[in-house]
């Protein structure tokens, strides 16, 4: 019998790492549906993740500014009729092509049976 607070523990510890990581797919794939501002994306991070990830808007916005700065990520500045122009940020056609890259190399592996199996042994 394992202990069920260590196996939290770690479990944790490891979602916590993989978060971390996958933070830029999950970015990648709201702005491969539409361009939004930070407060947008983070909210349709949120929603698209079920709640998993709750990325702070300053954690988002320095993500954006990072992949913007190397052609991932293009942004354009929108007025708005109750203050400041707003940044708003699309994903590039290169940021796109690493997307559709990285999701067939990395995330196509989740659909295997085995992978599945796995996940609905977990749901229950």
């Amino acid at each position: 019998m394992h202990n069920t607070s260590a196996a939290d523990d770690l479990r944790e510890s490891w979602e916590s790492v993989f978060r971390q990581g996958l933070l830029t797919f999950w970015t990648f794939v709201v702005l491969d549906e539409a361009a939004g501002d930070v407060g947008a994306i983070r909210a349709r991070v949120e929603k698209v993740t079920d709640g998993a990830y709750r990325p702070s808007e300053q954690v988002l916005y320095r993500q954006l500014r990072r992949h913007t700065d190397v052609g991932l990520v293009e942004r354009h500045q929108e007025q708005s009729p109750h203050g400041p122009a707003r940044n708003i940020f699309s994903l590039s056609k290169l940021g796109r092509s690493v997307l559709e890259s990285f999701a067939y190399r990395n995330i196509r592996a989740f659909s295997d049976p085995v992978v599945q199996a796995i996940i609905e042994r977990g749901a229950k």
